[in-house]
Parts: C-alpha cells; sequence; structure tokens
C-alpha cells in the first residue's frame, strides 16, 4: 500500500523523478513540474511529507529525519523499478534533495529555489526557541501570479524552520561531495532565500552545474508565473544529463 498523500504517474522513459514540496507545503506545489515531467514520458512521485497538508500543531514533533525518512522511502520505492532516479525539490523540499543525494545515488538534481539560508535572520532564533515558541505568522507571499494556488500553514511551526535549519547544517558542508548532474534554477527578486545562496550553491557542488535565475517570480518558482519556463529548462536538463531514449508506447 502507497503511503497516503503519494502520487505516481507512470511514464514511458525508463527513469522516475521523485519531486518534494516545500517546508509547509504540500505536492500542490510541485503538480505543474510533475505534469510536464509525466507528459514527457518520466515516471513520477510526489509525496505529501509527514505533518503537511493537516494543521501546523502536526509539524510539532517531527524532527528532520522524520521527513528525510519518508522522502527516502519514496527515493527506494522507485529505485527498485527504475535504473535512473532523479530527485528534485523546492525551496526545504530542494535541501531534503541534497540530503537523498548524499545518502543515496541519483541520476541527476533538480533544486529548485533551494533553501540553503535564509533571507530573515530572526528565522536563525528557531533552533533556541521552538520548545517555548511553538508558532509564528508566515513570511508574507512574494508570488507574482496571485493565482497560483500553492497553499502553506499559517501560522509556521517554528520547530518546521528549526528542522531545516539543522538540514540546511548537514548539506552545507557536504555539497562538494554530489557529483551528479544538478540544475540550480532561482528567482532573482527572491524574498525568502535570497538569490545569491543559489549562487553559492552552484559554485560548491561537486558534479556540473546548469544554472536558471529567473526575473519575474517570487520564491515559489514552480508555481509562479515562471513555471512554464521552469519545467521546459528541467526537461531540457534531463534529456541531455541523464539521456534516457523512451520506450516504445
Amino acid at each position: 500500500m502507497r503511503a497516503p498523500g503519494r502520487s505516481i504517474s507512470p511514464g514511458r522513459r525508463d527513469a522516475a523523478v521523485l519531486l518534494l514540496h516545500g517546508l509547509t507545503g504540500t505536492p500542490v506545489d510541485m503538480h505543474y513540474m510533475k505534469d510536464a515531467l509525466v507528459a514527457d514520458g518520466y515516471t513520477v512521485s510526489a509525496p505529501l511529507l509527514p505533518g503537511r497538508g493537516t494543521q501546523p500543531s502536526d509539524m510539532f514533533n517531527l524532527c528532520w529525519e522524520d521527513w528525510m525518512s519518508a522522502a527516502l522511502d519514496s527515493y527506494d520505492e522507485l529505485a527498485r523499478d527504475h535504473e535512473k532516479v532523479v530527485v528534485g525539490g523546492l525551496s526545504a523540499g530542494a535541501t531534503m534533495a541534497l540530503d537523498i543525494a548524499l545518502r543515496r545515488k541519483p541520476s541527476a538534481v533538480l533544486l529548485c529555489a533551494t533553501a540553503l539560508g535564509m533571507g530573515n535572520p530572526i528565522a536563525y532564533l528557531a533552533p533556541y526557541v521552538w520548545r517555548v515558541i511553538k508558532q509564528v505568522p508566515s513570511p508574507a507571499s512574494d508570488l507574482v501570479d496571485l493565482n497560483a494556488g500553492a497553499k502553506c500553514y499559517d501560522p509556521a511551526p517554528v520547530r518546521a524552520v528549526a528542522e531545516l535549519i539543522h538540514g540546511i547544517g548537514l548539506v552545507r558542508r557536504r555539497l562538494g561531495e554530489i557529483r551528479c548532474p544538478a540544475l540550480v534554477a532561482h528567482a532573482v527578486s527572491d524574498r525568502l532565500v535570497p538569490v545569491r545562496y543559489a549562487r553559492d550553491l552552484a559554485g560548491r557542488l561537486g558534479g556540473p552545474v546548469t544554472t536558471l535565475f529567473l526575473e519575474g517570480t517570487g520564491h515559489a518558482i514552480t508555481v509562479d508565473a515562471r513555471r512554464r519556463d521552469l519545467a521546459e529548462a528541467s526537461i531540457a536538463f534531463l534529456r541531455e544529463a541523464i539521456a534516457v531514449p523512451q520506450r516504445a508506447a
């Protein structure tokens, strides 16, 4: 039986893609990317991560390893049936994709608005205060397309922010160990995760890197105004990076 919230769409290529949503979001964050990849023949899994899609308090007792355990289970399920597996994510989901790349051997990574740091310095207090301050108002959205439909918890669970900061610390010092091809995509005017973190990420990764810096979009680039451009760039990147032929229909 598949875990609740898991969405696997079969394709014709002998490759699969795992897509991970944002910190307090849902698979809706990745639905446009998923549909584009499925249309190009990939098998795609976009699981609902633990504690999301219900209420903020359901994240109070969850740690980074709880999130990673669910993501790794989804990766391993895809790897059982596909020789090549790609991992992608938005924001905290991209940070998790980096951690998966350190624990498994993906064929490529799609890193969208990777949370490798925070625009608001107050966020760095979260590891010290989450036991006392349980939730805070979510940061103001910087969406350009106000009809994008992405939904996140508001208020935001402070424990989740603390765990993300922990995860950033785990992957940041080991980025050079990730040698698979990577697409690093980011909004130039991202207010939540400034673009300087994407440039730093691209410079630290140990393998070949393709960058895509987008104007006219906010942080949630997978759903915002430039989502089509991002999806098209991701497909073009994968066609070159993993070179998997389509199976016969």
